[in-house]
């Protein structure tokens, strides 16, 4: 057993301010406008590669999508990279299209570290609605974030710590972090 492993989920909730198409698969156009506008927020030199970067050790970007393994790993130390710290559950209906003023609800999970930099994803979830995503790059709101208490299965938890941690009418709430 892992000692001290964090993880929580989140349920971001996204309204179509113009009409959304997206493809089958939705998960591949969410994580990919998301790493996008994420090296946007915040990477401070964006035009580099993250090995060639003086920041990377320090660099929240590097730590998501190029991320380190741990020093001293035994089991990871033949690999150049660790699994990245995040999983973005999409819907898994065949629902393609958005009309404005509908929502498109979808899980995010965060492991560890990435747990601490949620603001950095809220923040790049809000970027990626004002650059757009699928076909014709619709544009969206990102209307609310709700932690969701998961057991170790990632089964529902019983009462616990479910709660919105971002609205956009109020913004960034300290977070209520359902660790499991």
């Amino acid at each position: 057993m892992v000692e001290n492993f964090k993880l929580a989920c989140f349920e971001l909730t996204l309204e179509a301010k113009e009409p959304l198409f997206l493809p089958p698969y939705k998960g591949s156009t969410l994580r990919g406008g998301f790493g996008h506008a994420f090296k946007k927020v915040a990477c401070a030199l964006r035009e580099k590669e993250c090995g060639e970067c003086l920041l990377k050790s320090k660099c929240v970007y590097a730590y998501v999508f190029e991320t380190p393994p741990p020093e001293d790993t035994q089991i990871l130390r033949k690999y150049p990279a660790a699994p990245h710290p995040l999983l973005i559950e999409p819907p898994l209906d065949n629902r393609r299209s958005y009309q404005t003023g509908e929502a498109l609800v979808f899980n995010l999970v965060l492991i560890g570290r990435a747990l601490d930099y949620l603001p950095y994803f809220i923040y790049a979830f809000n970027e990626l609605g004002r650059i757009g995503i699928g076909k014709g790059r619709g544009k969206y709101q990102l209307r609310d974030v709700r932690a969701e208490s998961r057991d170790r299965r990632g089964e529902g938890g019983e009462g616990g710590n479910e709660g919105s941690v971002y609205t956009y009418d109020r913004q960034m709430r300290e977070p209520i972090l359902p660790c499991c």
